[in-house]
């Protein structure tokens, strides 16, 4: 059964790669900004801890929010909460936006930059599903998947909207 869902897992990134290479498809493709705008909660999936090749954010409950100004927030703790939309823009709101990453939607990349960290930049692929694919993969959902440099994907982050 653990074989059937890794090969499982294995095909569903597969498709997201080729899905990601067409700006629209079926399934899903690249978010407009306004689909991306909004507040995020990382949903896990089976088998992340083995998919994922490293954890740069190793702690469990991470939620993340677009805003229209260019600026991306996040947080992440050992315990979850279930935080509304307001609760999570009221807790970033409080941030200083000058010291806040930046981000850059350009078609099926994301780009965050964070000027408080020499030469720091991520690179993500995105992909908002258009319809279910499975059990974990619901439509709305954002898949990010962090590039290491080299064109390699090291990291999946799979997000749901908070409402």
């Amino acid at each position: 059964m653990k074989k059937k869902n890794t090969i499982l897992i294995l095909l569903t990134f597969l498709s997201l790669s080729l899905f990601a290479q067409e700006n629209n498809s079926e399934a899903g493709g690249p978010p407009k900004l306004s689909e991306l705008l909004g507040v995020w909660k990382k949903v896990e999936f089976p088998n992340e801890d083995k998919i994922n090749k490293i954890n740069p954010w190793p702690q469990k409950y991470q939620w993340f929010a677009f805003f229209e100004n260019g600026k991306v927030y996040s947080m992440m703790s050992d315990i979850d909460y279930d935080y509304s939309e307001n609760d999570i823009k009221e807790t970033f709101k409080i941030l200083p936006s000058d010291k806040t990453p930046d981000y850059k939607l350009d078609g099926q990349f994301l780009t965050i930059d964070n000027k408080e960290v020499k030469d720091y930049r991520e690179l993500w692929g995105v992909n908002l599903f258009a319809k279910d694919i499975n059990d974990f993969l619901k439509k709305g959902n954002l898949m990010m998947t962090l590039d290491d440099g080299n064109g390699n994907v090291i990291y999946y982050r799979l997000l749901k909207r908070i409402e």
